[in-house]
């Protein structure tokens, strides 16, 4: 069979690889001069920038990301890495000597006394909720199932709970709260519409110190994260290369305009330079309601896979600026990669960026030096920083063009809370902004990172209600996550 594949971003090219794998015919079409998507560099000069910090879970061996890609013979180098945070008023960065997998719950006590039994019963919570993590990540089988079952019922009884409930149960005190919350901001996501035990799940101690054990009695039973060697693109450049090897191909530089439908079956692609191709498959990726608004035609769809392009939430965008520097800020800040946060309230933080209102860095922001895990991408004796925040994908006031210089500058001011004097380090600079998204991923809003982890929320399907055509990526239902 052939298959057309529309993007050839993460999604796209795990499809390719999986249909090629299959011995299908696979063709792949995108926009852009590289494949990747947004796994692709962004080149300054001398200097290569990796579009945010992506430091990942589950890719280090016999994790389930890892396995995966194993299926490709694809084996990465990964490296173990770790966070620091700066909250308002106070850091938790991981100590000097190791003190245990429980050090941040040990600090916590002595910053919030008064939360001790809370924090106690928190981490209770968080072991079982380790335990649940686990034996979802294993292959389905009648006796994972019922260990499944059995390792939730200790948990059920938050499920009920949102993000920000979970946190007011266990917690008295709001900065306590925040920063179990803070990551959420990520996603562009209020705590009031997350599901409760997304906290815990996105709180893996391990992202907050690489030198917690990953291992217990011989098996591999908690996730860790790791940064890989060389930079993110190259799961993008080894799952393009598999898939050309095996006689798949990448058509770059290309668009595609309209999937062909006959009788409620896709049947091919027409590209925006009017030429056709058939297929007996074609999956599209992006925004689902651009794909399915321009390139499919709602008329296509049922009113069930409607109602979900109309309601599901897509995430907001990112303000990024990229700076190569003549100091090692390693060993300024300790660390790699830092989420520096300026307000305890992310509901409110929230509701301001869904009205187009940028926060112009005051309500935080992250500090990634990918040079640490790909000293290749700047020249001897120099090194990459990125200072990235969340931002409205469209202003209230103005637009991002007209605004990103004095903004790029309020950004570096504020991070020289933690670097002092960087400005004055600067070699060489590139401003990333919604606009630049929404080019390099095609979509009419960039949506950086997927969807919003509403709770109940429907992301588009990857089944549609067109025969033979398929919705992957970071739109669909998986929300940007990597799943079979």
């Amino acid at each position: 069979m052939k298959y057309c594949v529309i993007g050839a971003g993460l999604a796209g090219l795990v499809f390719g690889a999986m249909a090629v794998k299959d011995g299908h015919e696979v063709v792949i079409y995108d926009k852009n001069p590289v494949p990747g998507g947004v796994l692709a560099l962004c080149e300054v000069g001398d200097y290569r920038f990796e579009q945010g910090p992506l430091l990942m879970c589950d890719l280090l061996p016999g994790e389930p990301m890892s396995n995966l890609l194993a299926e490709f013979g694809i084996h990465l180098d990964l490296m173990r890495a770790d966070r620091n945070v700066e909250m308002p008023d106070y850091s938790m960065h991981r100590p000097e000597q190791y003190e245990g997998p429980y050090w941040r719950r040990e600090r916590l006590k002595q910053l919030f006394p008064d939360d001790a039994a809370g924090l106690d019963a928190y981490y209770r919570f968080y072991d079982r909720m380790m335990r649940v993590r686990y034996h979802l990540n294993r292959k389905l089988s009648p006796g994972s199932t019922l260990a499944l079952a059995a390792s939730f019922l200790p948990v059920a009884r938050y499920a009920r709970m949102t993000a920000q409930e979970l946190v007011e149960h266990f917690f008295k005190d709001q900065k306590l709260q925040a920063l179990y919350t803070g990551i959420l901001a990520d996603y562009c996501a209020d705590p009031r519409e997350v599901w409760g035990l997304a906290v815990p799940l996105t709180n893996l101690e391990t992202g907050f110190d690489d030198r917690i054990p990953l291992e217990k009695n011989g098996k591999h039973v908690l996730g860790g994260f790791g940064y890989i060697r060389g930079g993110c693109q190259k799961i993008a450049e080894a799952l393009a290369d598999y898939i050309t090897k095996n006689g798949g191909v990448i058509k770059l530089n290309t668009v595609v305009d309209r999937v062909l439908i006959e009788n409620g079956t896709a049947v091919g692609v027409r590209l925006a330079n009017g030429s056709q191709e058939k297929a007996d498959v074609v999956a599209g990726s992006g925004s689902g309601r651009d794909f399915f608004g321009n390139a499919v035609g709602m008329e296509h769809l049922d009113d069930g896979y409607r109602r979900i392009l109309e309601t599901y939430r897509p995430m907001e965008a990112v303000f990024m600026v990229h700076a190569g520097v003549d100091f090692d800020p390693v060993k300024v800040l300790g660390t790699a990669l830092c989420y520096c946060y300026g307000s305890y309230d992310l509901s409110k933080a929230t509701e301001r960026l869904r009205a187009g209102q940028y926060h112009d860095g005051e309500d935080g922001f992250l500090l990634f030096i990918p040079s640490y895990h790909a000293p290749e991408f700047a020249p001897d004796g120099k090194h990459c920083l990125t200072v990235y925040t969340v931002a409205p994908d469209t202003l209230c006031d103005g637009d991002w063009e007209a605004k990103k210089e004095l903004y790029a500058d309020h950004l570096l001011e504020k991070a020289e809370r933690y670097l002092p004097d960087l400005r004055q380090h600067i070699t060489v600079r590139k401003i990333m902004t919604a606009a630049d998204y929404r080019e390099m991923t095609h979509m009419r809003k960039s949506s950086f990172g997927g969807t919003v982890p509403v709770w109940h929320q429907k992301n588009p399907p990857h089944k549609t209600p067109v025969k033979n055509l398929w919705f992957i990526g970071q739109q669909s239902e998986n929300g940007g996550g990597l799943w079979r």
